[in-house]
This record gives structure tokens, C-alpha cells and sequence, in this order.
């Protein structure tokens, strides 16, 4: 029977064969245990190049369905894993440090309640951003989901790093930064239009953005709680 995966790395694509190929090349020569690694993929129905894409190596599982915004592609992605602990990535990354799932997983060991969220040096942002930030799905579940259904694409990032500031206010800093841990990130659009998401409702993002305010300060209490009962059930 194969072993089941600790991490499951999100990805959403379209129309980037040659950067998805770079990606996995990059994942297969710096990983670990790939035995202990799934990616899933999802890919439009119109997209027959990347429905194609196939890997010996890598436990590749493709969704193909209509197009949509990238939040639903990443919800149907989580919903589709069985792993304990998610990566949500970008196509124009590049995994540049070996045994890098092995820092991911040591430093989620330290938080055996499962409430933290883990950062690697993305080579632009570092700390300031969880650009590809890996969490649990127990904080999925402590959040309500692996984001909220009313973004359509943006503020994702910004959503989660506000949640894990409001709870270092509350006493607990469950912000991992592994700067020695390198995920390079391109920046495909820095160049030129990305066409991986549908851009529907671009704007109304940083509304939902500020319409979550309140709810955020509720999850990260929720958070709060959860450990601190954690704690007294361990001791």
C-alpha cells in the first residue's frame, strides 16, 4: 500500500506547461521523501496541454474542470488531498534547497496542535508575506475552511498573515519563517499577463478584504483557545 502523504502542494494552472515542468523538476531533485508528497493540479477543461503533463516520479493527481477563480480551484484542490499539511503554490515557483519538506515538517513538529503556518524564503517578500504559506488542516478546519469563498483571487496572502498577527496578540506567535529555506518565486507577472485566473471581481477583493475584519479576530481567538486547551490537555 503506498504511504500517505504529509504534505499535499496546491496548484493551480493554465496554460504554463513549460513552467509547471520546471517546477516539478525542481521539486523532484531538492525533495526528501517524494514517497510522503502529493501534488494536485487543477487544470481547466479547455487547457489540453497541462492535461497532458505527466510525471513517473511525483504522486500527481489532475482535476480538470471549468474554469473559475483561483479560490475555488483551491478549495476543490484541499478538498481533493489527504494529507496533513497543505502547500499552496504558484506555477512560477522554483524549490531551490534540498530537504526542504523535511524543514517544513520539523518545524510543524514544534506545534503538535496543529495551529501554525509556515513560511519559506520566497526571495522577495521573506517574512512580510506568506506568498506560498504551508498550514495544517486542522487550522483549516479552526478557520472555517482553507480560505474564505468570498475572495475571488487576491488578498489570500494578506487574509492569513493578519489571522496569525492578531494571534501573536493574543500571546501566541505560530508564524514560522524558514529563511534558510528557499522557494523561489518568478513573478510571471511582473513580465506579462497571467492568464491562469479569471480575474472575476479583480477589485471587490480588498472590500471582502476589510468586510472580514471582525471574522478574523474571531479565528484568531478561536485559535487562541484551541491551544491553551491543547496545552492543559497535554500537561
Amino acid at each position: 500500500m503506498p504511504a500517505k502523504p504529509l504534505i499535499s502542494i496546491i496548484l493551480p494552472t493554465r496554460h504554463r506547461v513549460n513552467s509547471v515542468n520546471r517546477l516539478f523538476d525542481s521539486i523532484e531533485s531538492t525533495v526528501s521523501k517524494i514517497d510522503k508528497l502529493e501534488v494536485i493540479l487543477y487544470i481547466d477543461d479547455d487547457d489540453f496541454k497541462s492535461q497532458a503533463i505527466e510525471r513517473s516520479v511525483l504522486n500527481l493527481v489532475k482535476l480538470i474542470g471549468r474554469r473559475t477563480t483561483r479560490i475555488d480551484m483551491i478549495r476543490k484542490c484541499f478538498e481533493a488531498g489527504s494529507s496533513q499539511y497543505i502547500l499552496l503554490l504558484n506555477d512560477d515557483a522554483i524549490f531551490r534547497t534540498h530537504g526542504w519538506d523535511t524543514r517544513i515538517l520539523q518545524t510543524f513538529s514544534k506545534h503538535p496542535d496543529g495551529v501554525a503556518m509556515v513560511l519559506c524564503n520566497d526571495l522577495s517578500h521573506g517574512e512580510n508575506m506568506p506568498i506560498f504559506p504551508a498550514y495544517s488542516r486542522k487550522l483549516c478546519e479552526l478557520m472555517g475552511g482553507v480560505c474564505p469563498e468570498d475572495y475571488h483571487r487576491d488578498y489570500i496572502d494578506v487574509h492569513l498573515l493578519d489571522i496569525f498577527r492578531k494571534l501573536h496578540g493574543l500571546g501566541f506567535n505560530r508564524l514560522e519563517y524558514l529563511q534558510d529555506v528557499v522557494i523561489e518565486h518568478i513573478n510571471h507577472e511582473a513580465s506579462t499577463v497571467n492568464d491562469t485566473y479569471i480575474k472575476l471581481g479583480f477589485a471587490d477583493d480588498e472590500l471582502t478584504y476589510i468586510a472580514w475584519e471582525h471574522e478574523r479576530q474571531i479565528i484568531a481567538s478561536s485559535m487562541a483557545k484551541y491551544i491553551q486547551q491543547s496545552t492543559l490537555c497535554a500537561s
